[in-house]
């Protein structure tokens, strides 16, 4: 997998006959490891332990909207008392795209790789050194103009309080999961719920989000880069409340 991730996810895509369906599957492989964490594939951490050159799956607060992201942590920076995450949200890259970019990338570093895979448990994995933040823009910038897939990720504002709300480290063992993996269907849910117990003007900004957010769904396209930048681009109105 780590030499070739092309072909290893190729031959993963001849298994689910459709780039759609083999998205469908692998997230609902990560959403089960997510409800039942295990120490050798994914685990729960505390936000703070948070570190460069890993994968996760968090759920961030959009000031008040909680949605799931997958993501490549790349640098953590403090400004202000306000401490900031920045990584590849992976959901915002075409799944094609992904599996191109991630098997040049990894092919370079595929021994090292493979030695991490051999850990038994997930938090005795060391960080993958060579994804910094320069290298991954610049790889992003050259290849497709598809640097805008980095998002700054607030960890704790100005007031002392978690944006993220909970953090999975996931395994290399599972790159296919978290890499392809899609929650949009799962944070359309999340949202409908929580618009049940809202009242006032966030029921009437959720329910707006809630139409538009399926709308985008409706016009999913796997290998569309113009899709998954409007989607980047639709992150802003997630927010209910004003930044405070």
């Amino acid at each position: 997998m780590y030499k070739n991730f092309e072909k290893y996810m190729l031959g993963v895509l001849s298994f689910y006959n459709s780039w759609e369906n083999m998205v469908i599957e692998l997230t609902n492989k990560l959403v089960n490891l997510r409800n039942r964490p295990n120490s050798t594939e994914i685990i729960q951490i505390q936000q703070n332990k948070i570190i460069p050159g890993k994968f996760y799956l968090i759920q961030y607060d959009f000031n008040g909207n909680l949605i799931w992201c997958p993501i490549l942590s790349l640098d953590y920076k403090i400004n202000k008392n306000k401490h900031i995450l920045y990584a590849v949200n992976l959901e915002y890259l075409p799944p094609k795209y992904k599996v191109i970019f991630f098997n040049k990338i990894f092919k370079y570093a595929a021994d090292n790789m493979i030695k991490i895979s051999e850990k038994q448990f997930v938090r005795d994995e060391p960080p993958l050194k060579f994804l910094t933040f320069d290298f991954v823009y610049k790889m992003l910038k050259n290849n497709g103009n598809m640097h805008y897939a980095i998002t700054a990720y607030t960890i704790k504002d100005f007031n002392d309080k978690f944006k993220i709300k909970k953090c999975f480290t996931c395994s290399i063992k599972i790159l296919p999961e978290i890499i392809m993996s899609d929650f949009k269907k799962f944070n359309a849910k999340s949202m409908k719920d929580m618009q049940k117990t809202l009242i006032g003007e966030p029921n009437v900004k959720l329910t707006d989000i809630i139409e538009q957010y399926d709308k985008i769904i409706e016009q999913y396209d796997a290998d569309s880069i113009e899709y998954h930048k409007k989607l980047a681009l639709f992150r802003e109105k997630l927010k209910l409340y004003n930044d405070q």
